[in-house]
């Protein structure tokens, strides 16, 4: 096949769309909207200026994106919502345009934990030789590490399958020894950071984007000043990843990790240091209660909680961390390793002590425990991060911010406000679909309202029968874990197979799904935006209820609070546009092709009763609604 090389200076992006991509993209479908959609981008990167906009499902938004990005001639950074994107973009949808483009380096950059450190795992290796379990895995790893061009270790397992190997065989900002350690001119971080610099289109994702602009992670050094367009997709979620990293944070899993990185320490030079190994015991100890005091109140403001009988095992935790800074710097010398836990010990001890200090009221940042399955959280984020976004926007890169899910009642307001964009081009490319041909919606009639198990029950006994008449697989998205767990023991009998989040890792969960016809997944908010099962003749999605923000969550009462004391109104302003969006993500699981067709089902009373009902309902594509379960499930059986 021989295609025209086109020049940075030389294209025309209707002749790429419409002669050049049929013949790279198997299966390629030309669409007007997708041309529209690549012409905006281009013009915003021509010009220079900044760009929010909204692709709805179907137009084929990354190629609308990649190929203005390729033939620009201008550094590009590319952000992606997850590593999963980042790895279909590198992997499948660049090599598609390649042949077009064969002078541009691309590149991919993870964070730090998707890559094997050697020097961790040949210590651990050492460590673990009497442990055969381990040692077994860390072999296998090893053997691997002799193949792999990349040291990327999805190559090779599924990090979420297993933490605690990932913990053997990854560093983090923490424990890297940088340009100190023995292993590191052949580190793969430090290759793959080093083949990014030197790249036109660099593929990342939006952590690593954000460490990098706030400058959470000292060794990297900063990609924004040389780019000419950062392109932010799945851009929704840009605010909530933002406030993570404009703040300051501390975990019980950084103080964990450097416990068992001082045992490590220990344990190659013998174990000959008992007073020392007595202070890490005390550590863990302290560590444990806290963790304890943490988990048996629930309350999420900080201070509230400091102050409901926890100032005693915050304490301990603090003077543990200064009698294990004390042994070190008397035993420091004796290794590199034990130098790098000292200066971690020390940096720990001066950022715990910061961030549990009681805080005055101040409106501008929020004071909060994030608790997780295993480990806890300390944040100090900030309300807003727009003064932090306005002042990166603001420069001579060019952003352009585009996702399915941006516009709220036909405004990019709420989206705009959050990150401080005030003179960005703006537009709505609508979706190809025709969602009234291919999708009927089903709002059941007499469930009660949403907030305990009587809602949870009488939904499952409504809608069981829909599932059973299925001739293809079911979505069945929740709102909250509770439910989750609630539905999962109600469906229990059902033939078909029923898949639970949290049973297995993710990508074994969707993989799972996907393999078995009939299927029905049940997952909770993570599963909304970011799982595509095209191909999987998905024919039914269920929303449990409507996704309201928890009004009890920190971040979301500050802003609230914020709204509401400048004479806004929080409900209408804030609860309601986030949860518009919430739904439309949600929305996009079912409908993913032309010719794709399916039933919505969503469970929420509040939608036949309440004021904001035709808010809600106006947000969402334009369907036809059914109002028999029997029309339900008719309209299954066509299918």
């Amino acid at each position: 096949m021989n295609l025209p090389l086109l020049r940075t200076n030389m294209f025309d992006i209707t002749e790429i769309f419409n002669s050049h991509l049929p013949d790279l993209v198997t299966g390629y479908v030309r669409r007007p909207e997708q041309i529209a959609f690549a012409e905006h981008i281009a013009s915003v990167m021509e010009e220079g200026s900044n760009g929010v906009f909204e692709a709805g499902t179907g137009i084929g938004k990354t190629l609308g994106y990649l190929v203005p990005a390729l033939i620009s001639g201008k550094t590009v950074i590319v952000s992606t919502g997850t590593r999963n994107l980042q790895d279909q973009l590198y992997l499948k949808d660049i090599p598609m345009l390649m042949p077009l483009f064969p002078g541009v380096r691309v590149s991919i950059l993870k964070g730090r934990a998707n890559y094997l450190c050697y020097h961790r795992m040949r210590l651990n290796l050492k460590v673990l030789a009497d442990k055969s379990v381990d040692l077994s895995r860390l072999t296998e790893v090893r053997v691997w590490s002799t193949r792999t061009r990349t040291g990327d270790l999805t190559e090779l397992l599924d990090p979420e399958e297993d933490p605690a190997l990932m913990h053997l065989i990854t560093s983090t900002r923490d424990n890297c020894l940088g340009s100190r350690c023995p292993e590191y001119s052949s580190c793969p971080l430090y290759r793959a950071r080093k083949t990014a610099a030197e790249s036109d289109v660099l593929i990342v994702n939006h952590h690593l984007l954000l460490a990098d602009l706030a400058q959470k992670e000292d060794a990297l050094q900063a990609l924004l000043p040389e780019a000419g367009v950062v392109i932010v997709d799945e851009a929704h979620r840009i605010p909530d990843v933002a406030r993570q990293f404009f703040g300051e944070r501390v975990s019980s899993g950084q103080i964990g990790e450097l416990i068992r990185d001082t045992r490590l320490e220990l344990s190659l030079l013998g174990n000959d240091d008992p007073a020392t190994l007595n202070a890490v015991e005390d550590l863990e100890k302290r560590l444990n209660r806290l963790r304890n005091a943490v988990f048996t109140n629930s309350e999420q403001n900080f201070n509230r909680w400091y102050g409901q009988d926890n100032r005693d095992a915050v304490v301990d935790v603090d003077l543990a961390m200064a009698e294990l800074a004390a042994q070190l710097e008397r035993v420091s010398d004796r290794s590199e390793g034990l130098l790098q836990m000292l200066k971690r010990t020390l940096r720990f001890s001066d950022q715990f002590a910061f961030l549990t200090e009681e805080t005055t009221s101040n409106s501008d940042y929020v004071h909060w425990i994030d608790r997780r399955e295993r480990s806890f959280v300390i944040h100090l984020s900030p309300v807003s991060v727009a003064e932090d976004f306005k002042r990166l926007t603001d420069s001579k890169t060019s952003w352009i911010f585009t996702s399915a899910t941006l516009c709220v009642d036909g405004s990019f307001h709420h989206f705009e406000a959050e990150l401080g964009l005030n003179d960005a081009l703006s537009t709505v490319v609508k979706s190809p679909f025709d969602y009234r041909q291919a999708v009927r919606a089903h709002l059941p009639h007499g469930l009660p309202e949403p907030g305990d198990d009587a809602h949870t029950q009488a939904l499952i006994a409504t809608v069981e029968p829909l599932i059973r008449e299925n001739p293809g697989r079911t979505f069945f998205l929740f709102t909250s874990y509770r439910a989750l767990k609630t539905a999962a023991e109600l469906l229990r009998d059902l033939p078909n197979p029923v898949f639970v989040q949290g049973t297995m890792s993710r990508t074994r969960l969707v993989s799972a799904f996907m393999d078995s016809p009939g299927a029905v997944l049940l997952a909770t908010q993570s599963f909304w935006e970011g799982v595509d099962v095209r191909g999987s003749e998905l024919r039914c999605l269920i929303i449990d209820k409507l996704p309201f923000p928890n009004p009890s969550e920190p971040l979301f009462q500050a802003q609230a609070r914020e709204v509401d004391e400048a004479g806004g109104n929080s409900f209408a302003e804030l609860s309601l546009p986030k949860t518009v969006l919430s739904l439309k993500q949600g929305f996009g699981r079912l409908i993913r092709e032309e010719t794709d067709r399916g039933l919505f089902v969503i469970g929420d009373s509040r939608l036949q009763t309440r004021s904001y009902k035709d808010y809600i309902l106006g947000n969402l594509p334009e369907m036809d609604w059914l109002d028999k379960p029997s029309d339900a499930i008719e309209w299954l059986r066509e299918l």
